[in-house]
């Protein structure tokens, strides 16, 4: 049990860090892209003003996702079937 609850805290940690980096890079954005007229910022900065809460959302389901494809978790090599309650037959 000690293993599945490390890798619940190994990928909880993952995703917090995909927020907080999700949000400076929202805020961030927004400071050093406003009154510049760059074509993407002039198309998505409006909306990205709007909707802070679902632009940071979007960009940290990106970024967790690009760091599970990065560095993927370990797989277990054995399953142990027994944890779940469940007996072998034979």
């Amino acid at each position: 049990m000690h293993e599945r609850e490390a890798k619940h805290t190994d990928l909880m940690t993952r995703l917090a860090l995909c927020a907080v980096v999700a949000v400076a890079a929202v805020y961030a954005g927004e400071k050093l892209c406003e009154g510049k007229h760059w074509p993407l910022w002039d198309k998505y900065g409006p909306w990205i003003l709007e909707n802070r809460v679902e632009a940071i959302a979007i960009l940290a389901a990106v970024l967790y996702g690009a760091s599970l494809a990065l560095w993927p978790e370990e797989k277990d090599s054995a399953v142990d079937i027994t944890e779940e309650g469940f007996e072998p037959c034979g």
